[in-house]
């Protein structure tokens, strides 16, 4: 029975819970690439889009159709001058077919509806390159925010440390009379404060894998660090006025918006097409058969033909249709503005990022390199005698700290280096594949 409960929660531990394993920022994408809802709604909306253009290219293709009747049929006939005798009432069937074939020979409204399909699948192949930069973008922003909660954590972890050895120091000072209890009472609050903020930082790392996992739909572990082997370079080229004006050239928002505004466009001329006169070329094909007082009857009718049919007036309904088709193409027009501006500012944002970024992490790592040998010697100091316990804490803490913002600078050069390429539109997996090298 034992085993038997243990193969039950086995076959359901391995059904329902997600694997739990190490894997690199690369693999992590690939996860995110299939499971994101973000991503796949925008990947299954492109593939209704699609569909579009076969359905208005129906429209301009024959069409065929077959349609029966039966019929019984109940006949009085009433004359008050008869010499042959037949009135009365009487009862009979009839039935009949109708095959009919139509050939649209001019619809402008289905004409401008073909080439709508066009500019739809255009925005949306757009929309679709732009949600994958994005998927790549919050992909890496998710997976280091998972790397600043390690660092955090590292730091809470090693504050606490400091503080405990500074509340022991702060002990033993007044056990021998040293100093009195404000002091030791002073550093159980600091040390209660760090063990709360330890108990936060760990909080905040369980977080930043559920934000991870809500990309990815799956649970990671052990994640690789940022290798201290990374290049800063510089934008190529070094002129944000020549990344603005690629941006607004090749940006996919703006690209999508500007498909968009000539559907628009193209909605005016369909509903324009409300007041022009329809073609269509009909063969019909059709037999009636119908019985009655006088004998059975047989109709058979076989023509061919072209059809006209001239609208003149519909109450308004086609004007008004054109008078909104004009306000919404203002609409997509300032939709399309919007993304330059967009688009602009989040390049040059970016852009003035990466090079700050530079000059930021350049001095930060010296901060660390600085802190690191000011550490040395305070740990020298106090061998000696020269340094208290109290000044090697505040010395390992301001190191702890270094590190730190040391690598929450490189993080954020590395995303401002991602944004300024999708700002431009050139964001690609090789630029993540680049960035996946990186980490250890």
């Amino acid at each position: 029975m034992r085993i038997r409960n243990f193969a039950f929660l086995w076959v359901f531990l391995t059904a329902y819970v997600s694997p739990v394993f190490p894997v690199d920022l690369l693999e992590i994408y690939g996860y995110a690439l299939d499971s994101d809802p973000q991503y796949q709604q925008v990947a299954a909306t492109r593939r209704a889009v699609l569909e579009q253009r076969p359905q208005a290219l129906s429209q301009l293709l024959p069409s065929l159709s077959f349609s029966a009747n039966a019929f019984t049929n109940e006949q009085e006939i009433e004359s008050i001058f008869n010499p042959l005798g037949q009135g009365g009432k009487v009862t009979y069937s009839s039935h009949g077919y109708s095959l009919d074939l139509t050939q649209p020979l001019f619809r402008g409204d289905r004409i401008m509806q073909y080439l709508q399909a066009d500019n739809r699948i255009k925005q949306a192949d757009a929309e679709l390159i732009a949600a994958e930069q994005d998927l790549i973008l919050r992909t890496t922003v998710a997976y280091f925010e998972v790397l600043a909660a390690y660092d955090n954590l590292g730091f809470a972890e090693a504050e606490k440390k400091s503080l405990s050895r500074q509340l022991d120091q702060a002990k033993q000072r007044f056990d021998v009379g040293l100093t009195a209890i404000t002091d030791v009472q002073e550093a159980q609050a600091g040390h209660d404060r760090a063990f709360a903020a330890e108990i936060e930082a760990r909080n905040n790392v369980d977080n930043a894998w559920e934000a991870l996992r809500e990309i990815t739909g799956a649970y990671f572990s052990e994640p690789a660090t940022l290798g201290d082997t990374m290049p800063l370079v510089s934008p190529q080229p070094e002129e944000i006025d020549a990344w603005t004006g690629a941006a607004l050239e090749q940006n996919l928002n703006i690209l999508a918006a500007r498909h968009a505004v000539d559907t628009a466009r193209r909605e005016i001329k369909r509903q324009k097409a409300g007041h022009l006169p329809t073609v269509d070329m009909v063969a019909r094909h059709r037999l009636d058969e119908s019985g009655g007082r006088f004998g059975s009857i047989e109709s058979t009718t076989s023509s061919v033909g072209v059809e006209l049919n001239v609208p003149i007036f519909q109450g308004g309904y086609v004007s008004s249709r054109v008078r909104e088709s004009h306000q919404r193409l203002d609409a997509e027009r300032q939709r399309l503005e919007q993304a330059r501006r967009n688009a602009q500012r989040l390049t040059r944002q970016a852009y003035l990022g990466v090079i700050s970024g530079i000059s930021r992490v350049n001095a930060l790592k010296q901060a660390v390199v600085s802190s690191e040998t000011a550490l040395l010697a305070t740990e020298a100091g106090f061998d000696v005698g020269t340094r208290t316990a109290v000044d090697v804490v505040a010395a390992e803490r301001a190191t702890s700290q270094a590190r730190r913002d040391y690598a929450r600078a490189r993080y954020d050069y590395l995303l401002d280096t991602l944004r300024l390429k999708q700002a431009s539109g050139s964001l690609s997996t090789e630029d993540l594949r680049e960035v996946n090298r990186w980490l250890n």
